[in-house]
């Protein structure tokens, strides 16, 4: 399956690989290029907000991700053994952060990856063990 067959009703519309077209926003890349935080070891400040999003909601895993055109980069994972910078993260299309993005930044829930016409066959859905999925954006932080 092909990302344009899991959700193709983007505000911004898709790209030619059927991906969301605000993946490749030069003003949202300049935004996450700023932040520094790309290609960047784990630091503490982002590890205690995954933790405390694992407790709340009462999930094993739990990230702090920042997504430019081609891929997710895990600032932090818990509950997944990535520790050297090269490990954390995937391509984009194996993500389903794209969905946030291309949905400008709203709220994503899925109760069965599985099974739900959106992510059903996702190419994350079996290798990371998707259940149910929850994300939400994080648009800009002072630290």
């Amino acid at each position: 399956m092909t990302p344009r067959t899991a959700h193709s009703e983007y505000p911004g519309g898709i790209r030619s690989d059927g991906l969301p077209a605000a993946l490749s926003d030069p003003a949202r890349l300049a935004a996450v290029e700023a932040t520094g935080l790309m290609d960047t070891e784990a630091e503490r400040v982002f590890d205690d907000l995954a933790r405390v999003a694992a407790a709340v909601t009462g999930c094993e895993r739990a990230f702090i991700t920042l997504v430019d055109e081609h891929r997710s980069f895990w600032k932090s994972c818990v509950g997944v053994d990535a520790r050297e910078v090269s490990e954390r993260g995937s391509p984009v299309g194996e993500s389903f952060c794209y969905f946030l993005v291309g949905l400008d930044g709203e709220p994503f829930v899925v109760e069965d990856a599985a099974g739900d016409p959106r992510t059903v066959g996702h190419p994350s859905v079996g290798p990371m063990r998707i259940g149910s999925w929850a994300g939400y954006p994080i648009k800009g932080c002072l630290l």
